[in-house]
């Protein structure tokens, strides 16, 4: 019985260092994208880049961003759950009433 309660707090823990481990990482990921942002605003306010090479730089940024994201959290969380219910067949020459 030990060894089976052992396992379980081990296990356990195991999994609580993952989870707290892939926070991290998200939470890096955040800090350094509000950090870019901000890098580009100032640029911005001082005049060394335009406006336009502004929006291009953040549009880019974005784009980066919640692909990085994204990516992070598939492989955190996963895909979902499979929705076993069937689509209805609109469209498809379906019954129209």
């Amino acid at each position: 019985m030990k060894v089976v309660v052992n396992f379980s707090l081990l296990m356990l823990a195991g999994l609580l260092l993952a989870g707290c481990s892939s926070d991290r990482e998200l939470r890096k990921l955040e800090s350094a994208y509000q950090a870019l942002l901000k890098e580009y605003s100032v640029a911005l306010n001082n005049g060394e880049i335009t406006k336009a090479e502004h929006d291009k730089k953040v549009t880019q940024l974005n784009a980066r961003y919640g692909h990085r994201r994204a990516m992070m959290e598939r492989k955190i969380y996963g895909n979902g759950i499979k929705s076993t219910a069937r689509r209805p067949p609109v469209g498809r020459g379906g019954r129209r009433y």
